[in-house]
């Protein structure tokens, strides 16, 4: 039989963000991949990509795989580079290339 004791006030300890920085070159620039997890759970973290100045292109949730970053870093650099303007006129267009 276990005993509860009512006097007993002890806290669970509190869970540590731990991130793991590390550089991904994609196409010739370098990014910052930052894995963060909450203790050791790595399904409860997220990954997050910055450039050279430090701004933050996105951030994911759950672990991915290195292969998807360079995709998902090719996808937004080309929706950065692009606009919103050429995007309309490629899909208006019908073509779907954008030049």
């Amino acid at each position: 039989m276990s005993v509860i004791r009512l006097d007993d006030h002890r806290k669970a300890p509190e869970p540590k963000t731990v991130h793991v920085d590390r550089t991904l070159t994609v196409f010739g620039r370098e990014y910052t991949i930052r894995r963060s997890t909450w203790g050791n759970n790595k399904i409860g973290g997220w990954v997050s990509a910055r450039d050279r100045a430090g701004q933050i292109l996105f951030v994911r949730g759950g672990d991915v795989a290195d292969s998807v970053l360079v995709e998902m870093i090719g996808c937004w650099m080309d929706g950065y580079s692009v606009g919103k303007k050429e995007a309309a006129r490629a899909a208006v267009r019908g073509t779907g290339d954008i030049v």
